[in-house]
């Protein structure tokens, strides 16, 4: 977030509130809630949604500052999800209207889902297969973190974990093609590490 101390001293970083200018359930913005977790935490994740009408979706992170010295403040950053990739694109800004973590209603399921959400390999042409595979895999987590029924939960999130890793397969066998780079790979290779891990609680939790 760019916080320093002119002391220098190590700053830490509290997300205090995390709202947004659209609602999490508006038309066209895939009927999920929450779209953010991590207040209460040094980190926030927001899921890269908007409504398909409208001018794109500003997220409102607040936070304090502290030096452990005293020293304390409290500020916001804005983050833009785009209506589309176009040039120029940006997003309007209606204010902070929507609690983005819907009153913190969020599982383990969810926080697995949440995870998944986040854009991997920022700035990198992915090849098309991958793309679908990170997507099937997303949406298998998303169905099993909504599902009522114990035995469905279990088999969307197996079936979830399993497309992780096939794609996690494939960037690897991308980055030494040349395709993607090593990074992104290894960006990959962690997120299905991340899911493995919080699935592996949650399934022993239905």
């Amino acid at each position: 977030m760019g916080v320093t101390d002119p002391d220098g001293d190590p700053v830490a970083i509290t997300v205090t509130d995390i709202t947004q200018d659209e609602a999490p359930n508006g038309i066209g913005a895939g009927n999920t809630c929450p779209d953010a977790t991590g207040v209460g935490t040094a980190s926030a994740s927001l899921r890269a949604e908007r409504e398909g009408r409208g001018d794109g979706r500003t997220y409102h992170v607040s936070f304090a500052a502290d030096d452990g010295r005293g020293g304390r403040c409290m500020g916001t950053v804005t983050v833009c999800v785009p209506h589309d990739q176009g040039a120029g694109s940006g997003c309007g800004d209606q204010g902070p209207l929507f609690d983005s973590t819907c009153g913190g209603a969020c599982t383990s399921g969810c926080a697995i889902e949440m995870a998944l959400a986040q854009p991997v390999c920022s700035g990198e042409s992915l090849p098309p297969a991958l793309v679908q595979r990170l997507s099937v895999a997303q949406r298998l987590v998303s169905r099993a973190a909504g599902a009522s029924g114990k035995h469905a939960a279990k088999r969307l999130m197996h079936n979830g974990i399993k497309a992780l890793r096939q794609a996690a397969r494939m960037a690897t066998r991308a980055a030494k093609k040349g395709d993607v780079s090593a990074p992104c790979a290894a960006s990959v290779a962690t997120e299905l590490g991340n899911a493995e891990a919080g699935a592996d609680g949650w399934l022993r939790t239905r």
